[in-house]
């Protein structure tokens, strides 16, 4: 099953994929500018830009 973008997971969906989680949280790269969440990828973000510019 494919997981939704971070900014949207609710409570029992962190516990259903939290190993997925892991994963994509694992080394990010950019930062949600609404929600503050992080992810290696910008695909599993709403509103993601990359680490580096800050």
């Amino acid at each position: 099953m494919k997981i939704k973008k971070l900014c949207s997971l609710k409570k029992d969906d962190v516990k259903a994929y939290a190993k997925k989680i892991v994963k994509i949280v694992s080394k990010p790269k950019f930062i949600c500018e609404k929600c503050a969440r992080v992810a290696k990828d910008e695909k599993h973000l709403c509103h993601g830009v990359p680490l580096k510019k800050l």
